[in-house]
């Protein structure tokens, strides 16, 4: 440019052959500039000194249109709805309602009226509660913690593509996410000093929100304020994880007890209409979930784990080593193998770990990753679970934190019930088998909404989703979802021999001249 070849200066200008011409001019105007600044002086130096400040010039604007024409477009997370089959276009209601002087947010989601985009209500607006006498088949998602956000559960919305008369509604429990007492903060973690966060406002809950670790005002007084607020007259709970023991706790103190009275609380208990629970990763009774995870029987457990690692984790647990860097680049790495088997995670299991509440979450399970000491610490409701009334559903993914042994023994204990393992998920499946998962409970609500018995008496009905997924319905003592393989050759077999009879018998006939 301008008297000589920069070719050496300038390795890549080849590639950018159709910048010269315009280019040119401005590397000339330029070194006038910055010489007239850097100099004081309009006067112009040696033909080789000029030639070297223009080359610099032109080399550093051709690297800046090099690097801003090869810089890589970075890739973005996955995103829940992306890994969520058959999504629909859904529109949401939000809301909060104040329970004890904390606003508790929710989300209501619910199909379009149609498929060609006009939405449910003529004016383009949210549902109303007083739109809501439409709907005849509400589903409450509880989230996991304590004091996760519920935004990982957000998959599950996907259930409110089956009708149009479902809805999905979310909330974040009180203390977590949008859910926060305190005004002027964030709904998110930090470690560091710096940031002003749910946990540096969160160090007063303890004082300040005590009922924010009592698993009884979760149950039997957030849970049911909203149930009153959003006037449901027919409705099913799904919890997961610390949700499903809100779920079992609301169902056998709040249901149970206020059912034998004609109104409580505004309520009409005979309409109040919980139809079914929906447990996944379910936790009835805390050392026993514990005591699976080390069982050395399983397979696909802690106990499976190099006898190196294993040996490293009980010695932090016993120095309780929280917070050390060992214990958290352990459980970094199990995360992925025993609780979210999609990695790296998607956008709303990170939008959850963004709004945790740590003081609720350790105060009530405590600061380790493989037992349970806080609230929860004592926790057994085995012996209650036959009080249960409304149909169970209880899921697990097949690497779950909660194993197939801790399942199966819920299972015994609740009077109408069916199991189902998820083949390819952590203790997170409305994410690990988003597809999976929504097909199973939407069946299973299906069958309780038309009145198909759960139990045995039903042998044939089985859950179709699951079933196709080689066999990962699982039988109990009380519950056959579909005939074994091996009931099926032996009728098979049966048939077969009873054939090969009837055809002898019917030969010798033709022989003896009998027909």
């Amino acid at each position: 440019l301008s008297g000589g070849s920069l070719n050496t200066t300038a390795p890549r200008l080849h590639k950018n052959a159709l910048y010269l011409v315009p280019i040119n001019g401005s590397i000339d105007w330029l070194y006038q500039v910055v010489y007239t600044v850097a100099i004081g002086s309009k006067k112009m130096p040696s033909t080789t000194a000029a030639f070297a400040v223009k080359a610099l010039l032109c080399s550093s604007l051709f690297s800046l249109i090099n690097f801003a024409a090869a810089s890589p477009q970075q890739w973005k997370q996955w995103t829940c709805d992306e890994l969520t089959p058959n999504l629909c276009e859904l529109q949401v209601e939000s809301g909060s309602v104040t329970i004890k002087s904390i606003p508790v947010h929710y989300w209501r989601y619910t199909r379009k009226k149609n498929d060609d985009g006009n939405n449910k209500n003529d004016d383009d607006q949210s549902m109303s509660n007083s739109n809501n006498s439409s709907i005849s088949n509400s589903i409450i998602a509880l989230h996991g913690g304590p004091g996760w956000p519920h935004s990982y559960l957000l998959p599950l919305k996907q259930l409110a593509c089956r009708g149009d008369t479902a809805e999905v509604i979310f909330y974040d429990q009180a203390g977590c996410g949008e859910s926060v007492p305190y005004a002027n903060t964030t709904a998110t973690v930090s470690n560091t000093s710096a940031d002003t966060t749910i946990n540096d406002a969160a160090s007063s809950v303890k004082d300040q929100y005590p009922h924010l670790l009592d698993p009884i005002y979760y149950s039997e007084i957030e849970l049911p304020t909203l149930i009153h607020h959003w006037k449901l007259q027919h409705y099913h709970v799904l919890g997961h994880s610390w949700g499903t023991i809100l779920a079992q706790l609301f169902a056998l103190n709040y249901v149970n007890k206020h059912n034998k009275n004609t109104t409580v609380e505004g309520f009409n208990t005979k309409e109040e209409g919980l139809q079914s629970l929906i447990l996944s990763g379910p936790i009835s009774n805390a050392q026993a979930y514990i005591s699976a995870q080390w069982n050395p029987s399983d397979q696909n457990n802690l106990a499976s784990l190099p006898p190196f690692v294993q040996h490293r984790i009980h010695a932090l647990e016993e120095s309780k080593a929280y917070d050390s860097m060992e214990y958290k680049a352990i459980d970094s790495v199990l995360s992925t193998f025993f609780t979210l088997r999609t990695a790296p995670p998607p956008d709303c299991f990170g939008d959850s770990a963004a709004g945790v509440n740590e003081e609720v979450y350790v105060g009530m399970q405590g600061a380790s990753e493989f037992t349970i000491s806080g609230v929860l610490g004592d926790l057994d409701l085995t012996s209650r679970l036959p009080e249960l009334s409304v149909p169970v559903l209880l899921t697990h993914g097949k690497y779950d934190t909660m194993r197939p042994s801790t399942v199966k023994a819920i299972q015994d204990q609740i009077p109408i019930s069916e199991r189902v393992m998820f083949p390819h998920s952590g203790h997170v499946s409305m994410i690990d088998d988003a597809g999976l998962m929504n097909d199973v409970v939407a069946s299973f609500i299906h069958r309780v909404e038309e009145g198909v018995e759960i139990v045995g008496m039903n042998e044939g009905e089985t859950t179709k989703a699951a079933a196709a997924a080689d066999g990962t319905v699982e039988e109990g003592d009380a519950v056959k979802d579909s005939p074994s393989h091996s009931w099926t050759w032996i009728k098979v077999v049966t048939a077969f021999l009873a054939g090969l009879v009837i055809g002898e018998l019917k030969i010798g006939r033709r022989r003896n001249g009998d027909g």
